[in-house]
């Protein structure tokens, strides 16, 4: 197998190791390997070495390598914005607090009695609209039942009706009245 000197071996093998398994076990051959450790150790010296690469001045200049100060500063920085943090989260009010502020909804306190657990801000207008559609199928379930029995009640009166007329009439009929 031949392999092209152009090619950057570390995307090959990546993007390889994603087609297929085959390929994938031909990438991780180690006699490929091998070749592929000469031939970095053939280009690795000239490029050190080459005049283009830019020196360690030139890289703390634009940031790609930090200076001893700067990491420290970073770090101390970092360490600055923890502290801060965590005052201001301790300063923080409580959520009864924002709750009578009207800045959270009364969802996001949990119940007095321990039930229901509290509702993080965010969750609050689906767990709104889910309650909703809940009380909006219980209503038809009931509506639904309600009108199915008054329905059945008409559609009996009406049959009554219907058997007491038939009666009359011949009972009339029967009497010998004029229909």
């Amino acid at each position: 197998m031949q392999i092209r000197p152009e090619v950057d071996v570390a995307s090959v093998v990546s993007r390889i190791e994603q087609t297929s398994h085959h390929l994938r076990r031909l990438s991780l051959n180690p006699y490929l390997h091998q070749s592929r450790l000469r031939r970095t150790r053939s280009l690795l010296p000239p490029l050190l070495t080459s005049p283009g690469r830019p020196s360690r001045a030139d890289l703390i200049q634009r940031s790609i390598l930090l200076s001893r100060t700067s990491f420290v500063s970073r770090s101390l920085a970092r360490n600055l914005a923890a502290i801060r943090l965590s005052r201001s989260l301790a300063q923080r009010p409580s959520v009864e607090d924002l709750v009578e502020r009207c800045v959270l909804p009364a969802e996001c306190l949990p119940s007095p009695s321990g039930n229901g657990a509290a509702v993080a801000p965010a969750l609050v207008a689906r767990k709104r609209a889910v309650e909703k559609e809940r009380v909006k199928d219980k209503l038809r379930g009931w509506v639904g039942s309600v009108w199915k029995g008054e329905v059945g009640k008409r559609q009996e009166r009406a049959g009554l009706g219907r058997v007491r007329r038939l009666t009359q009439f011949w009972e009339r009929v029967g009497k010998g009245e004029r229909v």
